[in-house]
């Protein structure tokens, strides 16, 4: 039929459609190696044909899909539809753009409706109409077509896949594996049924001799001589989900393997290939897999980005402007500018990332452009823009979860739990449940109802190993003192697979580890004790019976700040080990140095030891000298600072946007702020001088550091230590007076008048005392010594 037709066209018109089916090959090809930008030029040509092939339509829809431009897909999208409006694919893509856009659910089912009505046998059709019903949240009505959608089309590899989505994202994780088990007989190079299968045989394995396990896969490979793209990616999945110490040589060998045929991969599985290689020690891999992803990208913002932080681990400042240059080389226009801001992030902070989104003047932003600048402000801590703005976009896309869970999110951060509890009262697609559960149940820790956190993640059922539901979990029961519940959870973590501290083997050095050995030391110490209370001995020695006591004592409000005489003196006390700060520190730390009729004291190492020796002598200077890494000196010198001066001492990290008296109530001699679990924070603390549980604390600390005591840092010098110093105090003192008393007041309350623990560049590089920004490969050898050109 197509030959006739072009037969009987004069010869310009045969050229015209010779040239259209070119171009629409060009677009394809372009589409297939990434370089989006190009392929758009090419879609564009060739709509402007005469007469423009089919596919040129579809291809020119979705290049503004793949550059992220959202309603200009929707707007080509109707103009493609009006010039073919019998192609049931551009209906298809229509409606995934009216998704995408935000559009109601109601207005996208009624599209999608229509169009089923005229082609009812076409599958992607039926496809999208299930996405919307999932988002939706009509679970049963998305379930029913489900099952029609499986009784039709049993065989097609699409209609699969869906099922198999379905099931792992209500948890049914059984019945998805029998779905892929049951494609993959018929579709075995799909790669992403594989990668699927991979993972729900890891999250829900009995044994570790699967099909699916690396030695297993490993054996295949090897005897197949002829390696598909799709293998090597299943294969490098298996090392990555591969935690057992016993398989490092299976996972080097196979690193191997896949390294020979490194150009055959796609960008993301190169940069996987890097990152496993870099993992085991293969540093000959790593660079090959470098070298591929450099040859002709990276193309991916996602790659380019994980590819900057781990460059800063090993450039020199001087080089970051280069760096920059050579990785945005490849990167589509449309996405620059955002990927400059998460490169801000990482160098200049927050307000520089802000400063370089804000760059790019809009009008209108896409609803995914939306939530790429609310993500920003919030990480940015610029709480009262971001939920003004949050609150703004909620009323133009009402239906839309991401946005919901991100002001929920944000509404914590600023210290209004409840109204984050508030946010995510309506229900969310199964695939974003688990995200749901953690911020819910961490709204309910915050506002001191651990029970009611438990329950809120026992109801996400299986989904609850998650968006770090596990720790939160782990650490609740923990906190119930239900230690034989926690030791199953790790077991079962660990039999599943699950790759994070919990299961790595290295549990003792850990927080985690720390407080599940307090747990088991307290009951077998509580067990030995003579008749009598002891709670005064046991709360200064474990946590758990500390944590007890610090939830008893509680106060749901900050007191009364206008009234009664103030004991806490207004002085703001901070720390940084060099005289000099990084300016993105002293930009926070003029936060409260700048507040008019204060006393500001800033230390660093050498006038700390200096302080210390002349005000409490050589032993307290001693200890200051043996701390083990500068947090626990900055711990030690703020404990003895609040004792001698009394006043406020806040971490270097915390910003002041609210009021500094909001945090000095008066009538009372202490402030400290619980965090959820029951545990006091040390970031920012306030203390009349020589208040007896600051004196105790730092003792205490003192004792800790001579004593070159084994506990992690956070037990002995800080928020733990905090909290068992403060917790005797409590309960062996009656005070007398109102300077003696303590006001332990909920996290949330600090969050409304200070930004805590800001994101700033310090703490990704390897000068932070906790960093893990490391990489085991040189990277300055990849990228050019010259000057950069100007950003575009």
């Amino acid at each position: 039929m197509a030959d006739h037709i072009v037969q009987d066209r004069p010869e310009n018109s045969v050229a015209e459609v010779d040239e259209s089916v070119c171009l629409v090959q060009q677009a394809r090809r372009a589409m297939e190696e990434g370089d989006v930008e190009r392929a758009d030029k090419l879609a564009k040509r060739a709509v402007r044909s005469e007469p423009p092939h089919l596919d040129a339509w579809r291809l020119w829809v979705r290049s503004a899909f793949r550059q992220g431009h959202i309603d200009i897909a929707l707007k080509r999208s109707r103009k493609a539809l009006k010039a073919q409006p019998d192609d049931p694919q551009l209906h298809t893509i229509h409606v995934r753009a009216m998704v995408a856009s935000g559009k109601p659910h109601h207005r996208t089912l009624m599209r999608v409706n229509q169009a089923i009505r005229r082609w009812p046998r076409h599958v992607p059709l039926k496809l999208v109409k299930l996405q919307v019903l999932q988002e939706a949240g009509r679970t049963y009505q998305a379930l029913k077509l489900l099952r029609n959608l499986r009784r039709r089309w049993p065989n097609n590899a699409s209609v699969l896949m869906g099922v198999a989505r379905f099931y792992q994202a209500h948890g049914r994780f059984r019945a998805a594996r029998t779905v892929l088990d049951h494609m993959l007989e018929r579709h075995p190079q799909h790669r992403q049924a594989r990668t699927m299968l991979q993972n729900l045989s890891i999250a829900n394995r009995d044994d570790t001799q699967g099909p699916s396990s690396l030695p297993g896969l490993l054996a295949q490979a090897q005897q197949n001589p002829e390696l598909s793209p799709t293998d090597a990616a299943e294969l490098l999945q298996a090392i990555k989900l591969t935690t057992t110490p016993e398989l490092t040589g299976t996972c080097q060998e196979a690193i191997d393997l896949v390294s020979g045929m490194v150009d055959q991969l796609i960008e993301g599985d190169k940069f996987a290939l890097f990152t496993q290689a870099e993992r085991f020690g293969q540093a000959e891999a790593a660079h090959r897999a470098l070298t591929a992803i450099f040859n002709h990208g990276p193309r991916a913002p996602n790659v380019a980005k994980r590819l900057f932080q781990k460059a800063l681990a090993s450039i020199e400042p001087d080089q970051v402007d280069t760096v920059i240059a050579y990785l945005l080389r490849h990167i589509p226009k449309a996405k620059k500018n955002a990927l400059l801001a998460e490169f801000a992030l990482l160098t200049d902070g927050p307000q520089g990332a802000l400063d370089q989104l804000r760059q790019e003047r809009r009008r209108y932003r896409s609803l995914p452009e939306a939530r790429e600048l609310a993500r920003f402000l919030r990480v940015g801590n610029a709480y009262t823009l971001g939920l003004r703005y949050l609150r703004f976009c909620r009323r133009r896309w009402p239906d839309d979860a991401d946005l919901r869970l991100l002001h929920a999110r944000l509404l914590m951060d600023a210290g209004h739990p409840a109204a984050a509890l508030a946010a995510l009262d309506e229900p969310v697609p199964a695939a974003k449940r688990a995200t749901r559960a953690h911020t819910r149940a961490h709204s309910l820790l915050e506002m001191g109802q651990p029970h009611a956190a438990l329950s809120e993640l026992d109801n996400a059922g299986a989904t609850t190993a998650a968006a770090g539901n596990l720790n939160m979990r782990m650490r609740i029961l923990i906190l119930q003192g239900r230690e034989n519940d926690v030791m199953e959870l790790i077991k079962d973590a660990q039999r599943r697979g699950v790759n994070n501290q919990l299961t790595s083997g290295h549990l003792s050095t850990s927080v985690f580890g720390n407080l599940i050995s307090d747990l088991a030391l307290y009951r077998r110490d509580q067990s030995t004790l003579p008749p009598g209370r002891h709670d005064g001995y046991l709360s200064a020695h474990y946590l758990h019976p500390a944590s007890a006591v610090i939830h008893r004592h509680v106060e749901p409000s900050s007191p009364d700040s206008s009234r009664g005489e103030r004991y806490i003196p207004l002085r703001v006390v901070q720390y940084w080990n060099e005289r000099r700060p990084p300016q993105s520190v002293m930009d926070i730390m003029h936060s409260w140095s700048s507040l008019p009729g204060i006393e500001y004291h800033r230390f660093h190492t050498q006038s700390a030891r200096f302080f210390l020796r002349h005000t409490f002598g050589a032993d307290y200077e001693r200890a200051f000298k043996q701390a083990s890494n500068v947090a626990e000196g900055a711990d030690f010198l703020r404990l003895c600072c609040l004792r001698h001066y009394g006043g406020l001492y806040a971490d270097a990290d915390d910003r002041l946007y609210g009021q500094l008296s909001a945090l000095l109530p008066s009538e009372v001699g202490m402030v400290c702020f619980r965090e959820p679990f029951d545990i006091l924070a040390n970031n920012v603390i306030a203390a009349a001088p020589e208040h007896p549980a600051i004196v105790l604390a730092s003792e205490m600390a003192a004792e800790a550091l001579l004593s070159h005591d084994n506990d992690n840092t956070w037990s002995k010098t800080g928020p733990g230590l905090l909290t068992r110093a403060v917790a005797r105090y409590l309960v062996e003192t009656e005070p007398r007076t109102p300077r003696e008393r303590v006001a332990i007041l909920p996290d949330y309350i600090l969050r409304r008048q200070v930004q805590v623990h800001m994101p700033l560049p310090h703490k990704r590089t390897q000068r932070h005392w906790n960093s893990t920004n490391t990489t085991g490969v040189n990277m300055k050898p990849f990228f050019p010594t010259a000057t950069a050109a100007p950003l575009a």
